[in-house]
């Protein structure tokens, strides 16, 4: 019977009868990735996202758009923003391609180098879209421990060992905050007997000083890395969902093969050549980032709170076996932080930098709970 009288939704409870039963059995079975907590009007202090907003040579841009350009298909290869980039960072636009956030560059990656029975290693704890790509991927994902200390993570040496296609490192790592030097990256690229991806997400503000954190320099010398960015983070663009992906000319010219065919949108396109192009302000926002993160750490510390040392706009804090507790009481509050229960960071809340205001209402909410 079906119509008004029998909502077709009523097949959902029976399984046999609904579509459901025809997807792939790793997808019924798999987690999830859980993104942060999206909350009405609350501080948003859980997303790593930047306070600021995004220059105005970009809001410029966008108030621009015209009619032609959303009615017709973007560049499919992005090709204005791949010039730019290739300007920005001192390589050839054929080293660059151009994703729907860093983690559309993730997704092209898996899709081209991982097959089922492959496997993908990375350090862990880490961002946890690793292992749900994995998942989707049908490979294995294999976790090596960070070697934990107070103030640093160090990476640990088995990693290379894990005769994996694919090794990720998040550098600076998410969610501790901690970064890998160079010269340690670049041994790890010539042991790992595959591919190494260095996620630098957060890696403007671990340069933010002049310090030299980024591989991409580098990218001649190891023809088996692959470097990732984000405007999400130090460009306040996370809505514009834009990545770039920096490899050999070779590779990028394989890996374009499996983007979608239109996968940066026009609007996202335009607005990324123009941060690119602003450098000055850019810069100028990431120190303004750094030093707020530091306000924010001499008033934490006052809670007898610690962390590793950071090198992006956020904090893991250890809080101890409360943090659970702080964590719910802050979102009932309007302030949202990261909390995990899981392994190794059940006791600890990961604190991004926001604005003075919003990191003064934070203190002050902690102060009131703690």
């Amino acid at each position: 019977m079906t119509g008004p009288d029998r909502p077709a939704s009523s097949n959902l409870d029976q399984p046999d009868a609904s579509a459901v039963r025809h997807l792939r059995r790793d997808v019924v079975a798999m987690a999830p990735y859980t993104p942060g907590e999206q909350l009405g009007k609350a501080i948003k202090l859980n997303t790593n996202e930047c306070p600021w907003p995004p220059s105005p040579a970009v809001l410029a841009v966008l108030g621009a758009i015209g009619a032609d350009q959303l009615r017709l298909y973007p560049d499919p290869v992005s090709r204005e923003l791949r010039r730019a980039a290739a300007a920005a960072y001192g390589v050839s636009p054929e080293q660059v391609l151009a994703g729907n956030g860093s983690d559309d560059c993730l997704t092209i990656i898996y899709r081209s180098f991982l097959a089922p029975g492959d496997r993908v290693a990375c350090p862990w704890p880490t961002y946890g879209l690793y292992e749900t790509l994995a998942a989707i991927q049908g490979v294995e994902l294999v976790h090596v421990d960070y070697k934990l200390a107070e103030r640093a993570w160090t990476l640990p040496s088995a990693l290379a060992r894990q005769n994996a296609k694919v090794v990720i490192i998040a550098n600076p790592n998410n969610p501790s905050a901690t970064i890998v030097p160079i010269a340690e990256l670049r041994r790890l690229a010539d042991q790992v007997d595959g591919v190494l991806v260095v996620d630098e997400a957060y890696i403007d503000f671990a340069e933010a000083d002049g310090a030299k954190a980024s591989m991409i320099p580098h990218l001649d010398q190891h023809p088996n890395l692959i470097v990732l960015r984000t405007f999400s983070k130090s460009y306040s663009l996370a809505g514009a969902r834009l990545g770039l992906l920096f490899a050999a000319a070779p590779l990028v010219a394989n890996l374009a093969k499996v983007k979608d065919s239109y996968n940066v949108n026009v609007i996202s396109q335009a607005l990324g050549t123009a941060a690119l192009n602003d450098r000055d302000r850019h810069l100028d926002q990431v120190r303004t980032t750094v030093r707020e993160r530091q306000r924010l750490e001499r008033a934490l510390a006052a809670f007898g709170w610690s962390w590793p040392e950071s090198a992006g706009n956020f904090l893991l804090c250890e809080v101890g076996p409360r943090a659970g507790e702080i964590y719910r009481a802050l979102k009932e509050r309007g302030v949202l932080v990261r909390w995990w229960d899981k392994p190794l960071l059940s006791s600890k809340l990961r604190i991004t930098v926001g604005r003075p205001e919003d990191d003064d209402r934070l203190v002050a909410l902690i102060r009131e709970l703690w």
